[in-house]
């Protein structure tokens, strides 16, 4: 492909499309309320998928770093934790797509590789989180909890990516080098991603389980660094000096919450009231970690931020 052809009118505007797509739907969810922050369907991820298959993978990352550059822009989270988790995430997701895409068509559907990426997406962000911000590789126990997410969201983006490839074609608006159908039809290796990832959920469950599940004792760390140890029986109001700022937790009643942070989203004090050892809140622009344990100190079940 020549530069001309490669940087000629149509494409970009096409591009341009696409990268749209994606930072609308990317601020769309962004404004969604989640219990868990890595818990996102990945809307998104349909105008990735269509650049993947229409362009190639360096139109790919192009259009995921667009997304998330705009999309950051737009919800004032430029330069934020939120920001790089993203961008890394989505390049990552769109790396490994793009690894596999020369098969899509003979062992995957678009399906297979949409569920591909967002498993990638959610290993990505949960180890940067865990190893970058927060400092804690006890948040590896939500991997399961993750899992769901890519096998869920990824069959819905594949299977809307899968519908909209025949109307958008039909249209004239994108142009595929190979035929829709090959594209669209459900493959062998679709289902075999889809029993691995669920496999895999099953068996961090299976082995993540606590024998008691009854909170004893609240830890809190920052930066990795454990700074205070409450007792869930006592009724206490504490203010803990995070990166950004202070955040203030509160444990009543055998429970624990966070009640106000100095962070963007304030999704750690939206959490509420936690009480179950291995559940734990982490408002990641602070780098704190509010973690619930019991009796035989079990894994970690929750996480916000």
């Amino acid at each position: 492909m020549t530069p001309n052809e490669r940087w000629s009118t149509r494409r970009v505007t096409r591009l341009g499309f696409l990268a749209s797509v994606g930072t609308a739907l990317f601020v769309l969810e962004s404004f969604i309320p989640l219990p868990v922050p890595f818990l996102k369907i990945g809307l998104a991820n349909i105008s990735t998928l269509l650049a993947l298959v229409v362009f190639g993978p360096a139109d790919a990352i192009l259009v995921v770093v667009i997304r998330v550059v705009a999309g950051s822009l737009l919800t004032g989270a430029i330069l934020g934790p939120s920001f790089f988790l993203a961008i890394c995430a989505g390049v990552g997701s769109a790396l490994a797509m793009a690894l596999v895409s020369k098969l899509v068509g003979v062992l995957f559907g678009i399906r297979g590789l949409s569920v591909i990426g967002a498993a990638v997406h959610v290993l990505v962000q949960i180890f940067l989180v865990a190893l970058v911000y927060v400092r804690n590789g006890s948040l590896l126990y939500l991997l399961p909890i993750l899992f769901i997410t890519a096998l869920v969201g990824g069959l819905i983006v594949g299977s809307v990516s899968a519908q909209l490839l025949p109307a958008l074609s039909h249209a004239g608006l994108l142009h595929f080098n190979r035929p829709v159908a090959s594209l669209t039809r459900w493959r062998v290796g679709d289902a075999v991603v889809c029993v691995l990832l669920a496999a895999a959920m099953g068996g961090g469950f299976v082995f993540g389980r606590t024998h008691d599940n009854r909170g004893v004792t609240v830890l809190v760390q920052v930066d990795g660094h454990p700074v205070q140890t409450l007792s869930l029986l006592e009724e206490k109001r504490l203010n803990i000096r995070g990166l950004q700022g202070n955040v203030t937790v509160e444990t009543h009643a055998g429970m624990v919450r966070v009640v106000e942070a100095d962070c963007p989203n304030h999704i750690c004090v939206r959490t509420g009231w936690r009480s179950k050892a291995g559940e734990a809140i982490v408002c990641v622009p602070n780098k704190t970690v509010i973690r619930i344990l019991g009796e035989d100190d079990g894994g970690i079940r929750g996480v916000t931020g």
